[in-house]
């Protein structure tokens, strides 16, 4: 019998629990890579997710929003997760991505964006946003606050034209009484 996927505030309590056994040095990354190509090659031979990290590369003089420390691989409902591990304006943050047959994306804020439905929350003080895309679910986990999308930067770091550390998440709008992911 097939467990149950995890819900959307289930797998965003699971990806705050896995950031932070990462920051508090009780979870080991399987590579350390600080390239997107070298941890491509990575999870194309270690994972079986199909899953690669945007490769873009930086404008001349212009400095990554985000630092790319490594990855591990980790387990949810008895599949295989990749943990991506980033340093986000010196601050840690994490990516979680899962198949979406063991866990969804749903609760919180919602934001439609296209064909996405992006999720946020603060569960303990951290921002999650979770969203389901191409057959994975993911979960960006970050100490960044309800105030800035920093931590998006790890995707969207190819749009130049649109800096979205600027850019105010939708918890603002709700105030800090947007916890309905943890509960």
């Amino acid at each position: 019998m097939r467990p149950a996927s995890l819900s959307g505030p289930k797998f965003a309590e699971f990806a705050v629990s896995t950031h932070r056994q990462r920051t508090q040095g009780k979870l080991r990354l399987d590579v350390s890579a600080d390239s997107p190509k070298a941890l491509n090659e990575w999870l194309r031979t270690k994972s079986p997710l199909s899953l690669a990290l945007p490769e873009s590369l930086p404008a001349h003089g212009e400095e990554r929003p985000y630092l790319l420390e490594g990855a591990r691989l980790v387990q949810v409902r008895g599949k295989t997760a990749a943990f991506i591990a980033y340093q986000v304006q010196k601050l840690p943050a994490s990516l979680i991505v899962a198949p979406d047959s063991v866990a969804v994306a749903s609760g919180g804020v919602e934001v439609d964006f296209r064909k996405v439905k992006f999720h946020y929350a603060m569960i303990a003080g951290y921002k999650v946003v979770t969203w389901s895309a191409h057959g994975l679910t993911y979960a960006l986990v970050s100490e960044e606050g309800n105030s800035t999308q920093g931590s998006c930067m790890v995707c969207h770091s190819q749009m130049r034209d649109r800096d979205l550390s600027r850019t105010p998440t939708p918890l603002l709008a709700h105030g800090n009484a947007v916890e309905p992911i943890a509960q």
